[in-house]
């Protein structure tokens, strides 16, 4: 590899791995500022931990030039400690890639098995985070231990050493010769390929689940004129169930893609060692410029669904850009509104107070919710055209109706809860 090459794959995580600490930074922001509702929510929990574990990774990518060891022309600061503690904070870091196959194992057992919340939380979540977050500080700790982490081409990570010793049959082997592509077997590819296998079978799984709720939905409305009160409510929950069912395979399909444009380039870079048994540049470049950004694209699938709510309630009267600059960075609203439950399940809202996340960022995570709609008149047409002062209010009316819309979305959830639980009382009533 030339020292072009080098110094060009040794730069450009400075400036993705930049990006990805911004957006895993974002959603650990909002969920902060969310806390009282959003840490009670399973997925958010999953995607906080998988926000740190990228800001780790990212962390530690973005200073390869810092860590790295001097030498082959490369401007690069690092030694040998250096190198220990990018490939350390590198294989705690691929934590990031287990949580994306927790995260489909949440999305398949809330859909597919119609597993409550609560109930994944209980059984299932504690034991999955201890299991990650164990694994991979075990390896690294193990890993820097036995002198696991040295060169490759661009970054540290397991390898032997010295670098080139397994080419370069005068420099014999001190660290590792024979044995670092089991380990690298056992502390990372494994864990990808494990990742990549119950990700698809559960987004597969869930896709089966939307198909057939949706043909039963077809065969409901069909015969919807018939329909009794009894049986048009059940229609209307088989609707509602339908509609979520739907956007949270949109939603986890999403999370997917961010999963496989990040991280494959890692087996990609393994294969190419492995079948051509030399280190070409390519590989090198992406997985040192894609790996790192999942935090990135993650940022804006979790910024999705509020965005969804912005355009839709925008009405036209913001552009494009006005509606990103509203998800990512609203206006403190003058007139927010807070969500009542009077006794009868009725949804009302009234005046009241609301803060952002850390003064900038407030957007919802995860799946789309089931949309609640306010059936209130919006604010006037604003001409916005170039306006500062019109663009503005607009802006501050769309944000102050969506925070609505979530305030609604958020009891909604509430009150199913609360039926959820009395319909479980009921039957342990009727057990007895």
């Amino acid at each position: 590899m030339s020292t072009v090459a080098r110094t060009v794959a040794v730069y450009v995580p400075l400036l993705s791995g930049s990006l990805s600490m911004m957006g895993s930074g974002s959603i650990l922001c909002s969920i902060y500022h969310g806390r009282k509702t959003k840490l009670r929510d399973p997925q958010h929990r999953i995607l906080g931990m998988m926000s740190i574990f990228d800001m780790f990774y990212s962390l530690c990518k973005a200073l390869t030039f810092v860590l790295y060891p001097a030498g082959f022309g490369v401007p690069t600061f690092g030694n040998a400690t250096t190198c220990t503690i990018q490939g350390f904070f590198t294989q705690f870091g691929y934590g990031a890639g287990t949580y994306n196959l927790v995260l489909s194992l949440y999305y398949y057992l809330t859909i597919n098995r119609g597993m409550k919340q609560r109930d994944f939380a209980r059984r299932l979540e504690k034991v999955l985070h201890f299991f990650v977050v164990s694994l991979h500080i075990s390896f690294a700790i193990a890993g820097a231990s036995i002198g696991l982490f040295n060169k490759t081409p661009a970054f540290c990570y397991i390898a032997p050493a010295p670098y080139g010793c397994t080419k370069n049959p005068d420099v014999p082997c001190t660290l590792h010769g024979t044995t670092f592509p089991y380990f690298y077997e056992a502390f990372a590819q494994i864990w990808i390929q494990l990742a990549y296998v119950v990700i698809f079978l559960t987004n597969m799984a869930i896709w089966m689940y939307v198909r057939r709720q949706e043909k039963a939905m077809q065969v409901y409305s069909m015969s919807r004129r018939n329909m009794t009160l009894s049986t048009d409510a059940k229609f209307g929950k088989m609707k509602k169930k339908s509609k979520h069912a739907r956007d949270v395979f949109i939603q986890s399909m999403l999370y997917v893609g961010a999963f496989v444009l990040s991280w494959s380039w890692a087996t990609v870079f393994h294969l190419v060692g492995w079948i051509g048994g030399y280190q070409a540049f390519w590989p090198v470049l992406l997985i040192n410029a894609f790996l790192p950004l999942q935090g990135f694209w993650n940022a804006f699938i979790y910024a999705r669904p509020r965005y969804l709510r912005v355009r839709r309630k925008s009405d036209s009267r913001l552009t494009f850009l006005q509606v990103l600059k509203l998800v990512f960075l609203p206006p403190k609203p003058t007139g927010p509104t807070t969500t009542l439950l009077s006794q009868g399940g009725t949804l009302h809202t009234q005046n009241g107070t609301s803060h952002h996340p850390c003064g900038t960022l407030h957007y919802e995570g995860g799946a789309a919710s089931t949309a609640v709609t306010k059936h209130s008149p919006l604010s006037p047409a604003v001409d916005v055209s170039g306006h500062p002062a019109a663009s503005s209010e607009a802006a501050s009316s769309v944000s102050e109706e969506v925070e609505e819309e979530e305030k609604v979305m958020e009891e909604e959830e509430k009150v199913m809860e609360m039926e959820e639980k009395v319909m479980e009382m009921e039957e342990k009533v009727m057990e007895m």
